[in-house]
């Protein structure tokens, strides 16, 4: 009888520590929250709606709260503004703080070096949460700059990271094998290109004549886009490719739960 009820009291425990897992790791998706920030700078005070403004604006999310996985997304979120922005002296700054103040600096180097240049230049990034579950966080970011030449750069990225490690997710992370050739043969009938014939035999630059996905993937509640911006894959006069697919249509191919 003893060893009855002690077997009973075992598989008690065993299920209620299986419980309190189960609680603990629900409880650590809710304590994740983010918040928004903003920084910003102008050439001497500036108001950039006034025109002829050199000014640098960033707003981003920050992840607050959790158990060491915020301060792992708010880094990889920090490290691709600074990225973005600073592209010509990566390494030169880390935080976007520094980098603010660099890109104003950056900007009093050239106008006094050329006296003659009068081109404002100007950065505008804005992140946000796009989606966010269990299995996924996917932050957009919208980016619009100018440093001179003949236009501008325009791009929309995507980070998409796992809540409860803070690991960025990429696409091996967010889809099965068998999607590469799926979005494949979409993007060549979407885009005229003959299944028969080279990847790059319309215009298009794929790197070493091969299809692959983009870097920039978003998450929704009912879709996934696949995004290529301006220069990716062609010149920048053909613009952004965007392929865009209703989660119910390709759930055979995800690995995302929700």
């Amino acid at each position: 009888m003893k060893r009855f009820f002690a077997a009973c009291l075992l598989v008690f425990l065993s299920i209620s520590c299986a419980d309190d897992k189960k609680e603990e790791e629900k409880d650590t998706i809710k304590a994740l929250s983010f918040s928004s920030k903003t920084i910003e700078k102008s050439l001497n005070d500036c108001l950039p709606e006034n025109g002829e403004c050199t000014f640098i604006s960033l707003n981003f999310p920050v992840a607050e709260n959790g158990k060491g996985e915020a301060e792992k997304i708010n880094k990889q979120i920090e490290n691709f503004i600074v990225k973005t922005v600073d592209f010509q002296d990566e390494g030169s700054v880390e935080k976007p703080e520094e980098l603010v103040e660099n890109f104003i600096k950056d900007y009093k180097e050239t106008a006094s070096d050329f006296p003659e240049y009068e081109l404002p230049w100007e950065a505008t990034v804005v992140g946000k949460v796009n989606y966010r579950s269990p299995s996924v966080i996917s932050v957009k970011f919208n980016t619009d700059m100018f440093t001179g030449g003949a236009h501008g750069y325009r791009s929309t990225n995507y980070l998409n990271f796992d809540p409860e490690t803070g690991k960025i997710l990429n696409a091996e992370d967010l889809f099965n094998s068998e999607f590469m050739a799926f979005a494949e043969e979409d993007f060549r009938k979407k885009n005229d290109i003959p299944l028969e014939e080279n990847i790059n035999s319309t215009g298009m630059f794929f790197e070493n004549d091969e299809f692959h996905l983009p870097k920039n993937i978003g998450v929704t509640r009912n879709s996934i886009i696949l995004h290529y911006n301006a220069y990716d894959i062609a010149p920048y006069s053909a613009g952004d490719f965007v392929l865009k697919y209703p989660r119910t249509d390709i759930q055979q191919f995800l690995k995302l739960k929700k």
